[in-house]
């Protein structure tokens, strides 16, 4: 998995490419399909009034966020509003698979932390996506691995 992160006057941007040892068509199922659920179970898109929107919902008694979908490309990409950054989601077929890139940008203004953190959870997000689009099982997250790399990000971050 390749990541790369950078800063400009828009926000902070993250990077990660990974090749997914399956036909695209059956993994963008579980990006913009009810399927997302499988391996982000906080994640879901809903009709709102009629208007798709993917919706997390913590539970817990917090309130679902809803957000907007910006792009939603059949078998090719989609896009959607994070908070107050974007996520893009692009998939290509390969010969070895399907090649999958998220960029996600947050804003400058948002604390470093919360920016690093939302980075990390992407980046086990997409190692979640391959796993479940190549063995039908979503991956266990690991908090130990999870906090060293969010360390290691928030370091990473800091020196931009």
């Amino acid at each position: 998995m390749d990541v790369l992160f950078h800063k400009d006057e828009l926000g902070y941007h993250q990077r990660i490419t990974e090749i997914i040892h399956a036909d695209y068509d059956h993994v963008y199922r579980y990006l913009a399909t009810k399927q997302i659920s499988d391996w982000f179970p906080q994640l879901s898109f809903q009709q709102i009034d009629d208007v798709e929107m993917l919706v997390f919902d913590m539970g817990e008694d917090e309130p679902a966020i809803q957000f907007d979908i910006l792009v939603k490309q059949l078998n090719q990409e989609i896009t959607f509003q994070w908070d107050e950054g974007v996520v893009r989601i692009v998939l290509e077929a390969t010969e070895n698979g399907t090649l999958l890139t998220l960029e996600e940008q947050m804003p400058l203004n948002q604390a470093l932390e919360q920016t690093a953190n939302d980075f990390v959870g992407w980046y086990f997000q997409v190692l979640n996506i391959r796993t479940i689009s190549e063995t039908g099982e979503p991956a266990p997250l690991d908090m130990v691995d999870f906090m060293a790399l969010e360390a290691e990000t928030l370091d990473v971050l800091e020196n931009l």
